[in-house]
């Protein structure tokens, strides 16, 4: 008895002391994300953590927890959501906003679950800003073109005023 409470001792320990580095390097990622300044809402499409219960009204509720990097008190920052489906008869299911909680604040197996969906937040997110700055690039083209065009009928138009001479005063 003794050498297996010695064995749960030991591996407490490791599982703290692991949960501590993790907590670290995901709070970095986090601050390095948000110098970053990206500012775009993603939340991951597969949910991190699925649960079922039943409420007071005796009908199923589902409680799904997603991976996201949203805005939270005024900073964009890596979150978990969670969203509860309620089971409902006159529509199959309605589901609640949601409730959002920085990912340094969730449960520990939630932080632990997130870091192995980490590569496909950063792909999607490059792949907003990717498509976001392609966007921007093409608008500025046609904002650039636009103003060169009504640069160049305004010139027209001050060399037709001067051509003509002064315009004659009515007295």
């Amino acid at each position: 008895m003794n050498e297996r409470l010695n064995q749960l001792g030991q591996a407490a320990q490791r599982l703290n002391e692991g949960s501590d580095q993790l907590n670290a390097l995901i709070s970095a990622i986090d601050k390095a994300l948000g110098r970053l300044m990206i500012g775009m809402d993603y939340v991951h499409p597969r949910p991190l953590q699925e649960s079922m219960s039943i409420g007071r009204d005796g009908k199923r509720v589902i409680e799904l927890c997603f991976l996201g990097y949203l805005r939270v008190q005024g900073e964009y920052h890596l979150v978990i959501k969670t969203v509860k489906i309620l089971e409902s008869k006159i529509a199959l299911a309605s589901e609640t906003p949601g409730n959002v909680i920085p990912l340094l604040q969730a449960p520990r197996v939630l932080r632990h679950a997130a870091v192995d969906l980490f590569p496909e937040l950063i792909q999607v997110l490059s792949n907003q800003v990717g498509d976001l700055v392609a966007q921007m690039e093409r608008r500025c083209s046609t904002a650039k073109g636009l103003l060169e065009q009504l640069e160049g009928l305004e010139a027209q138009i001050t060399a037709a005023r001067e051509a003509r001479g002064p315009e004659p005063v009515d007295s």
